[in-house]
């Protein structure tokens, strides 16, 4: 499954900025930066991350079919956190947010996306049940 796109995360900034009370012109320019923001960093937690070696399996000695019997885990992308700052930032300009705040706000913004990411890796889990062909996983797994 694909990382949703800037597009479609656009109208959830905007709900969110609402409800927390902002207001202002600027209010749709912040909108878009934060879904653009937010659509590469799940590009990138989509495409980049890892699941963990170690996954338990139950296989046949000889052929070494079989599957796997307990669940995995995500790493999330390792160079995606020191980047997030930098990327909001980028954002922000293209959207004309510019001004002292700029820097400060893609802190929050990027430090608000590091957490996400990091709770989704340790909250979500690979299922038990990939198959196991050759000693090796022969088959993609699903998320818990």
């Amino acid at each position: 499954m694909p990382a949703p796109t800037a597009a479609e995360l656009e109208q959830t900034a905007v709900d969110a900025l609402t409800d927390a009370g902002l207001k202002g012109d600027a209010m749709d320019r912040l909108a878009k930066a934060l879904a653009a923001t937010t659509a590469e960093a799940l590009a990138s937690l989509v495409s980049e991350s890892q699941v963990l070696p170690g996954i338990p399996a139950a296989v046949d000695p000889t052929s070494g079919a079989g599957s796997t019997a307990g669940p995995g885990f995500i790493l999330p992308p390792l160079t995606l956190a020191p980047q997030l700052p930098d990327l909001a930032k980028e954002k922000l300009e293209d959207n004309g947010i510019v001004g002292t705040g700029k820097d400060p706000l893609a802190e929050v913004i990027a430090a608000a996306l590091v957490a996400a990411i990091g709770l989704f890796a340790h909250q979500v889990q690979v299922a038990p049940g990939i198959a196991v062909a050759a000693f090796a996983t022969a088959a993609p797994g699903s998320l818990l």
